[in-house]
This record gives structure tokens, sequence and C-alpha cells, in this order.
């Protein structure tokens, strides 16, 4: 039995430590996203141009 628990409790580890990748890549993903949003929205504004 003990045997049984302490492959459960491997495989609950790496689970957990697949879900923090996971998670990580999902932050750095949001990141980027919001990133270029941003710059895409900077490059849609026209640009001020100064008269003479």
């Amino acid at each position: 039995m003990s045997n049984r628990l302490a492959t459960i409790a491997i495989r609950q580890r790496r689970m957990r430590t697949r879900d923090a990748i996971f998670a990580l890549a999902v932050t750095l993903a949001a990141i980027l996203g919001v990133t270029s949003v941003a710059q895409a929205a900077d490059a849609a504004r026209p640009a001020s141009v100064v008269a003479r």
C-alpha cells in the first residue's frame, strides 16, 4: 500500500510542476499580448505634425 501511495504522491508533484509551468506560459502570453496591443494602438495614432 505504501508503494501505491508513494506513486500517487510523485504523480501529484509532477502535475503541480506541470501546472506551474503552464501558468507561467499563460502569464507570459498575456504579457506579450498586452504589449502587442499597446504597440499596435500607439502605431495607429496619427503622428502629430507641427505646422510651420
